[in-house]
């Protein structure tokens, strides 16, 4: 072994992050010049790694394996080891690689999106030195290292819980694995087992959440009250009206503005709803300005208690209610049993149920949730409802964004020029992501150019493929989706303001953040502070989105310079992680938790 390689041995008795209901799922060990970090979400995990600069000669990346221990709801059993896999090989040796053990990883971060919610995993980090084909330490294809590496365990999220029932679909960025299982379907869109199971998979928990929660109204003491902008999914309208059959009281509102002729949102929506046999419970919102967007959709859930009845949850998020919403952009479903914030949005409801226009919506809303450019410290949901009066909600997270050390950011349109002036100053304290649909999210071409060469931002930008997954989202989004986001793959709106930290922000909901989704349209916003394993759960679903769409373009960047993707067969791989203040070193410590 070369000098300064670095051997650290498994510990008796690993670090180990024990399963508490809304605590964070992260554990961390730094021993003998390596630090290791996992973050755990509900589906995935971040592994990140941070290497002391003496250990670097000679090394040819990480090594990282994945036991199984079981659900977390019972004793932890050893189950099967396996080493991760990766796509990329040694030129030298093309026949090998497959996994970690023989190619490594040549990063300080990895993502494990292969994971099942609530359950206990191990994982095992070792790096790896020498040569190509003869990488010390020697390692076992099927067995985990016994004095090697640093091992820890980690607990997945719960969804189930009230504390953290958010999720998130697949989207596009499972199209490699989709087509390894689904590549034999001819058509997605089939009422067919095989499609079902498909369309079930690109779900991933996201309708059946909706469901179990409209389920949560169990007979005729409760009521879902709800908001929905596009208001077609066959499942889910059958979801109410199965609620009806059980006597819940239920009774919806939805988008029913003519913007001009290209908006049929109006129409489907009223075609559905004559489908589904709600004519009875659902009613349009046509109230003036006709331009504005009934953009929410959330679901308030209300328990009869001595004959009122009082809000007990919200569903809410960026989830609209159509196919593309759930099998073909990126979307969240976030509930908060919380009975304050359920007051809220039931105090919303109704003036949407009245039909209010535009100044009494405002009028209301500005005592309902009040935004000032401060937020209360502790741990906390605040909800903001739309439209507003001004948009000092805007300048709200103007201001989280310019005081964070760490960003996570997705925007499906463009950002308000608010927002953007922030992103815009270059900041050497700061690490940013960002996740649009579009590049021109990020403005016109000067200030695009501004954000895309600070050291501080990494971009990802959605791109499309030609698959049987891309032609089938293609055509959801493209023909059946609103002329409002006809297109649109990254429909998530989240602003994660220091993720990784202990006083994290989560900014999420159904509101744009945009001048026209502050004070013309109807949405919603929660404001989430302090929740550790919220922060996980959104930080993982984003980083795997963003990973997706940053490799593929960085692919097709090689493929187009003819210049194949390989592993170096030297240490030369990690040197620009350790250049200081760059966009590597700042996220090679971000994510290991050494970033200061």
């Amino acid at each position: 072994m070369p000098a300064g390689a670095l051997q650290v041995h498994h510990c008796a008795h690993p670090a180990q992050v024990m399963p508490t209901r809304g605590s964070a799922m992260k554990a961390s060990v730094t021993r003998q010049g390596l630090t290791v970090r996992v973050i755990a979400g509900t589906r995935n995990a971040i592994i990140a790694m941070d290497l002391q600069d003496d250990k670097r000669p000679g090394c040819l990346g990480f090594s990282i394996g994945r036991m199984d221990m079981g659900p977390a709801s019972s004793a932890p059993v050893a189950g099967e080891f396996r080493w991760l896999p990766n796509m990329l090989r040694f030129p030298s040796d093309l026949q090998g690689g497959g996994t970690t053990l023989t190619a490594p990883l040549q990063k300080f971060r990895w993502g494990d999106y292969t994971l099942m919610p609530a359950h206990r995993y191990r994982f095992t980090v070792v790096p790896r030195y020498g040569a190509p084909g003869q990488m010390m330490p020697a390692l076992s294809p099927t067995e985990a290292p016994q004095g090697d590496g640093i091992t820890l365990d980690v607990t997945t999220e719960d969804p189930t819980h009230d504390e953290t029932f958010v999720h998130f679909n697949r989207a596009a960025a499972a199209s490699s694995a989709f087509n390894t299982k689904f590549g034999d379907v001819a058509d997605l869109a089939a009422n067919t087992p095989k499609a079902k199971k498909a369309r079930d998979w690109l779900s991933n928990g996201l309708k059946e959440a909706l469901l179990a929660y409209m389920k949560k109204a169990e007979d005729n003491t409760w009521a879902l009250h709800g908001a929905i902008y596009e208001f077609q999914q066959v499942e889910l309208l059958q979801g109410l009206q199965e609620a009806i059959g059980r006597g819940v009281d239920v009774k919806i509102v939805y988008h029913h503005r003519h913007k001009d002729a290209k908006d049929t949102t109006a129409k489907k929506n009223d075609d559905a709803v004559k489908r589904a046999e709600l004519g009875t419970v659902a009613k349009p919102r046509k109230a003036d300005p006709q331009s504005a967007i009934m953009h929410d959709k959330f679901l308030v859930l209300l328990k009869n208690e001595n004959g009122k009845l009082v809000p007990k949850s919200v569903w809410t998020g960026s989830t609209n209610w159509t196919d593309g919403a759930l099998y073909g952009q990126l979307n969240v479903g976030h509930a908060v049993f919380d009975e304050k914030v359920a007051a809220i949005y039931e105090s919303c409801f109704k003036l949407l149920l009245d039909d209010a226009d535009s100044s009494t919506m405002k009028q209301a809303l500005a005592t309902l949730t009040p935004v000032s450019l401060t937020l209360p410290a502790g741990h906390q949901v605040i909800p903001i409802l739309s439209p507003q009066s001004d948009d000092t909600m805007l300048h709200l997270y103007a201001s989280l964004c310019e005081g964070a050390k760490s960003l996570l950011v997705s925007a499906p349109f463009a950002l308000s020029p608010v927002i953007l002036k922030v992103l815009s100053k270059k900041n050497e304290q700061a690490v940013r992501f960002m996740l649009l649909d579009k590049v021109g999210s990020l403005g016109g071409p000067e200030e695009v150019n501004v954000i895309e060469g600070d050291p501080s931002n990494s971009i990802a930008v959605a791109t499309t493929l030609s698959s049987p997954l891309h032609d089938f989202q293609k055509k959801l989004l493209e023909g059946n989706e609103s002329f409002h986001h006809a297109g649109i793959h990254i429909h998530s709106k989240i602003f994660a303001i220091d993720p990784f930290g202990s006083d994290p922000i989560i900014v999420t909901g159904s509101a744009n953040f945009s001048n026209n989704s502050t004070v013309v349209n109807d949405s919603n916003t929660l404001i989430i502070r302090g929740s550790t394993a919220i922060a996980d759960i959104y930080a993982c679903e984003f980083m795997r989105m963003f990973e997706h769409y940053h490799f593929r373009a960085k692919q097709a960047g090689k493929i187009k310079s003819g210049k194949p993707m390989a592993l170096s067969e030297t240490d030369a791989w990690s040197a620009k992680y350790y250049v200081k203040d760059s966009k590597e070193e700042r996220d090679r410590r971000l994510f290991a938790g050494t970033l200061s």
